[in-house]
């Protein structure tokens, strides 16, 4: 087994240098070593002319994008993601914003593209004159910019420094995970999303082989697919495929899977557990991070029996090393167990600020009483007297009706409930002619529901005034980009 050094990039080198015949990724089936790996690596960085500059990666399945990602990252360059399946407008507006200097890309000039003046790179399979990798690049300079959803329409950059993705790194190790060159992990995310970064690099630290997922596929199909047929060992999942796969649970044998991570939107306890069936010898782990604090900053370790959970989902756990975390009421005051409040996050892993953009950046950084820079989640949390932290929903989802403060969480876990966990509801506001603000409540799945029943169920689990006004039904939910729940899209399908 390979020694651990305190630099994760100082380990993927060694990965790259000492486990040359052993398989790096498993991409649509073919297999690519980690020499393949480096040849690919070393020849992209020699066509790299500068440092310190942002790339555009065109962000397809493909080995030549992941190369691409880590010869920016050891070039000293800083990576952006441009999705294919984007709008043009999006992506112009996102290498604009970014002011890339170069895009790298495995096929001819994509039409999206046109337009630009931008040089293209397209990233060949050739010998490269030298194979010798050297890294560079300062801790403050940048890793990679995420652009997420802006309010105003503008896809607003979190950039990430290599000293935030040290700092990650260096925590993500001493969760305690048991795994080695032989494990065989899953890359499903993404790449526009945080979560692709450590399903990339962590991998690749110890010498692992990832198997992963393009955008293209049918994901929740292709994961079981790649869970049962490859016996994958470690596996990040969002608990919404997790829903996806629930008919399937009696099919899916697992016995060799070590570690299930699920991530990137709330976990229900229900659907957690009734998995544990499907992955007997699995550890099961809660990771809780917004994008700005660096992929992950809480962790809690789901036990078999008695999992924590506030509404039916699963505590987010304890900070990460290195992290500071405080609940605050709306006059930053700081809370005291089991009051309710704004989560706000400190430490190394912090963003300094959205990517050129102070204003924004003024509405979500702030410094406390003790001299340290938080970063405003908008969650909304409470903490036991253990010191776990509790998410317990957004605070642009919690509503007032009839002057009563509402949490759309509370009323989607009754819904959930009622249909033991089969099935996914989303509560949502409207506006009502004459009577302001309503409730409406959108199941997923439209056979066999006996709506009476689930309003009498309701009407017997939670306050009168939570008891949504109207309730629709949709075949199936959409999921966006981060293999989320697609709140606005769904909003936007019901007409309301």
């Amino acid at each position: 087994m390979k020694q651990k050094s305190n630099n994760w990039m100082t380990d993927l080198l060694f990965s790259l240098d000492h486990f040359s015949e052993r398989t790096a990724f498993v991409i649509q089936e073919k297999e690519y070593s980690y020499g393949q790996l480096k040849a690919m690596i070393a020849s992209i960085i020699s066509e790299i002319p500068f440092q310190n500059k942002k790339i555009g990666i065109i962000g397809e399945d493909s080995i030549h994008t992941y190369a691409a990602i880590l010869a920016t990252l050891f070039s000293g360059n800083t990576y952006v993601i441009l999705h294919p399946s984007f709008p043009n407008e999006r992506n112009k507006k996102i290498i604009n914003n970014a002011e890339i200097s170069l895009i790298l890309g495995a096929g001819d000039n994509p039409i999206y593209l046109a337009g630009t003046d931008l040089p293209y790179l397209q990233i060949q399979e050739k010998v490269p004159s030298c194979d010798t990798i050297e890294l560079k690049g300062k801790p403050s300079d940048l890793a990679y910019i995420i652009f997420t959803s802006g309010s105003t329409g503008e896809p607003k950059g979190v950039p990430i420094s290599r000293a935030n993705l040290d700092a990650f790194f260096a925590a993500y190790s001493k969760l305690g995970w048991k795994l080695n060159e032989t494990d065989r992990m899953l890359q499903m995310f993404e790449l526009t999303f945080d979560v692709s970064v450590v399903s990339l690099l962590y991998p690749l630290t110890i010498g692992a082989s990832i198997y992963t997922v393009g955008y293209k596929d049918i994901k929740h199909f292709k994961v079981a697919a790649l869970l049962e047929d490859e016996k994958l060992t470690f596996a990040t999942i969002t608990p919404s495929l997790l829903q996806l796969l629930s008919p399937y649970y009696a099919d899916i044998h697992l016995p060799d899977l070590k570690y299930l991570v699920v991530s990137a939107e709330a976990s229900q306890t229900e659907t957690v557990g009734k998995f544990r069936e499907c992955a007997p010898n699995a550890t099961f782990v809660n990771l809780y991070g917004p994008t700005e604090t660096t992929i992950y900053c809480c962790s809690y370790t789901i036990p078999i029996l008695d999992a924590k959970a506030y509404n039916g989902m699963v505590a987010i756990g304890k900070p990460f090393d290195g992290i500071q975390t405080v609940i605050v009421d709306e006059n930053d005051h700081a809370l005291g167990e089991g009051l309710q409040g704004e989560l706000l996050v400190a430490g190394n892993q912090v963003m300094e600020g959205y990517y050129k953009n102070p204003e924004k950046t003024k509405e979500v950084i702030t410094v406390r009483g003790d001299n340290k820079k938080y970063y405003r989640t908008g969650d909304l949390c409470i903490m036991d007297k253990e010191g776990d932290i509790f998410y317990c929903g957004r605070k642009d989802h919690q509503v007032k009706i009839q002057g009563f403060r509402i949490e759309l969480s509370e009323i989607e876990n009754a819904a959930r409930s009622f249909f033991k966990g089969t099935r996914n509801a989303i509560a949502l506001t409207y506006n009502e002619a004459g009577t302001g603000d309503a409730l409406l409540l959108v199941i997923e799945g439209v056979e066999n529901v006996d709506t009476e029943a689930l309003e009498n169920y309701m009407r017997e689990n939670i306050p009168y005034y939570m008891i949504p006004r109207k309730i629709l039904f949709l075949e199936k939910f959409p999921i966006n980009n981060s293999n989320k729940i697609d709140r606005k899209k769904i909003k936007n399908i019901i007409n309301y």
